[in-house]
């Protein structure tokens, strides 16, 4: 019958030597790197990870600026196109204030003496609605004309100096090159 022994001990194991053809235990260390050396190695490899995702992250960075790059005007002409459908569609529910718009419209036009404003011919009622309610002609100073062929929510303003086309195509054109611009700037 074996018996369980058991030893308790106040001090650390400085060594052990193996009995009965055992391997001793510099041998066994002998045949160990050395640990400057494993050291070496794994910095070595994780250096070589740390390149390697380096160089992952600067091409992908790179396939990013050329997808961008080259889709840079499908983007603007998406957004524009998505801003004219909402666009309209306030404008065909009539959710714009055209006294607004003519006063925007004014403060392009190069200032001068006679000025007629010409718009739409539901846009001139509506206005005239605006200006009955607040106790007269806002635009005292200017003439308003209707025009069928300017549609709602877009004006013309003349003057002796030069002419201001406030159309709604006109506007979507300059954000479709702001919108070109700024992203081939930035």
């Amino acid at each position: 019958m074996s018996e369980k022994l058991s030893v308790n001990m106040n001090t650390a194991i400085a060594s052990v030597n193996m009995v009965d053809g055992a391997v001793s235990s510099e041998a066994a260390l002998a045949d160990l790197p050395i640990e400057a050396e494993v050291t070496q190695a794994s910095g070595e490899r994780v250096e070589g990870i740390c390149a390697a995702l380096d160089k992952a992250a600067q091409e992908l960075t790179k396939f990013h600026e050329e997808v961008f790059s080259s889709h840079r005007e499908q983007i603007a002409r998406l957004s524009v196109q998505i801003a004219e459908k909402i666009l309209l569609k306030e404008i065909g529910s009539g959710k714009y204030d055209i006294s607004k718009i003519i006063q925007e419209a004014l403060k392009a036009a190069p200032s001068g003496q006679d000025v007629v404003i010409r718009v739409n011919p539901g846009d001139l009622s509506e206005y005239k609605k605006i200006a009955d309610k607040a106790d007269g002609d806002i635009l005292s100073s200017v003439k308003l004309s209707a025009d069928p062929g300017i549609g709602p929510a877009e004006c013309v303003v003349e003057t002796d100096k030069g002419m201001v086309e406030y159309f709604i195509e006109e506007h979507l054109r300059q954000v479709g090159e702001a919108l070109e611009g700024k992203k081939a700037n930035g």
